[in-house]
């Protein structure tokens, strides 16, 4: 059987001598036994890879090996179904720290409130602490609103007008106990009757809560008489305390419970995000170009150094000096990483009138500008000729030089075996093959699944 690709690829030799390779004991990345499954699919099958720093390491593959969504792994997009991804030897996503689990607490304890509101009926609880105050003249202040709200959870008897008149009615409204036409006489009725209440909530033999003898009764001229009320209504006004409070802590407890255990949950949803891996030093570019076309090539590089401005939405508006210095360096990175790719003069072009080569490299610009230590580039020599591949991987290189690690997805064989100092090979989710560029160039199985035979 002959080799179709051997004699073509023995001739590639790689420009230049190797840089030294920084190795340490623990490598830059390590993938761990990586497996990623969508429904029945295996894309990746327990995968794993080690990318010393200050390497440059490819990975190559048929189409649909599986060596995007390792990239889409690492950098966040997907979750790993089993094995990790370190980076300096710890997994990328957020650590669960005391901050997190104030945050969450504090998140589920606002939860709650709201929970405990509705519970108690926020309707009613809005008509007994801020209509009556101003029905009866009294002024709304945070004193007056607090004690209102006291008397509505300890179910007191309150005060409400309809038609000219006033009425005697139970904290949540639901019982009219009597009508009268002057407001110091429904106020001494009221009175009267929380008294009778609050001697049927206490029951014979028993000390009353203190919180039922807060408010003493109002001096009024003249008796007031007591109307007739039912003994059942009296239970009932008499139990309306323990109800309200009842609902009141099952509705706090029950809400605090949930908006903590929903904080934790999104929390855990977004602890490998790409913003998280983003903010550990890693960046990527994409198979296909993604970037901001309507933008200025300037302004798309200057997206990437976003996170380094400090003092957010505010800052940007109030125009700070600590956020115009902030804007300034971060436009002299831009400017510095245009340069550095080739692109200094098209700094005002807008992004989608570049050429295609032009268009790859301004999204390495912008991953470069992140500050990232690991630099994942996916199929970045796609869709260009022969003199553009040279000058990228002759770019990849200084890339290298700068001290950034690159992961590279690449089909071109002779950008492969001219930058990388280790290549390793996947063919439908399982590494066939690690090593040397030579060493992988004259593998059985790297030739038979990807280089290709022919008879």
């Amino acid at each position: 059987m002959k080799k179709r690709l051997l004699p073509r690829m023995a001739g590639f030799q790689r420009r230049g001598p190797v840089q030294p390779t920084l190795v340490a004991d623990t490598p830059l990345l390590d993938i761990d036994r990586l497996t990623v499954r969508f429904g029945g699919l295996v894309a990746v099958s327990d995968v794993s890879l080690d990318v010393p720093e200050g390497t440059i390491v490819s990975l190559i593959g048929p189409n649909g090996a599986g060596k995007t969504t390792a990239f889409n792994t690492i950098s966040g997009i997907y979750a790993p179904t089993s094995g990790a991804v370190r980076f300096r030897g710890r997994r990328l996503e957020r650590s669960f720290t005391a901050g997190t689990f104030w945050a969450a607490m504090g998140i589920g304890l606002l939860t709650g409130l709201v929970c405990a509101a509705a519970a108690v009926d926020i309707d009613r609880l809005w008509l007994a602490v801020v209509k009556r105050g101003m029905l009866t003249g009294e002024p709304f202040t945070a004193t007056g609103a607090v004690e209102r709200l006291r008397g509505y959870f300890r179910a007191e008897l309150a005060l409400d007008q309809m038609a000219g008149k006033w009425r005697v009615v139970s904290a949540d409204g639901g019982d009219v106990l009597a009508i009268r036409r002057d407001l110091p006489e429904a106020r001494a009725l009221r009175d009267r009757l929380q008294a009778a209440v609050t001697a049927r909530r206490a029951g014979p033999g028993t000390v009353p809560d203190a919180s039922d003898l807060t408010r003493p009764a109002e001096p009024v001229a003249g008796a007031v008489e007591l109307p007739p009320i039912k003994e059942e209504v009296l239970d009932r006004l008499a139990a309306g305390k323990r109800r309200v409070r009842l609902r009141g802590w099952l509705g706090l407890a029950a809400g605090w419970a949930l908006g903590t255990a929903g904080t934790i949950a999104v929390w855990r949803r977004g602890r490998r995000s790409p913003h998280v891996v983003a903010q550990c030093g890693i960046s990527r570019t994409f198979q296909n170009i993604r970037l901001f076309s309507n933008m200025t090539v300037l302004e798309n590089v200057l997206v990437g150094l976003d996170r380094t401005i400090p003092g957010g939405v505010a800052a940007m508006l109030f125009k700070t000096p600590a956020n115009q210095l902030a804007e300034a360096e971060a436009r002299r990175r831009a400017i510095e990483e245009l340069g550095f790719v080739g692109l200094a003069a098209e700094g005002n072009r807008i992004a989608g009138q570049l050429p295609y080569g032009d268009q790859r490299r301004l999204e390495i610009a912008r991953a470069l500008a992140t500050g990232a230590t690991l630099l994942l580039l996916d199929e970045p020599a796609a869709g260009m000729n022969p003199t553009e591949t040279a000058d990228l991987a002759a770019l990849v290189e200084r890339i290298r030089g700068r001290g950034v690690t690159v992961l590279l997805i690449e089909h071109h064989m002779n950008v492969v075996m001219r930058i990388s100092d280790r290549v390793a090979v996947l063919d439908h989710g399982v590494k066939i093959a690690e090593g040397t560029p030579a060493e992988v160039r004259c593998d059985e199985r790297v030739i038979e699944a990807y280089l290709g035979t022919e008879g």
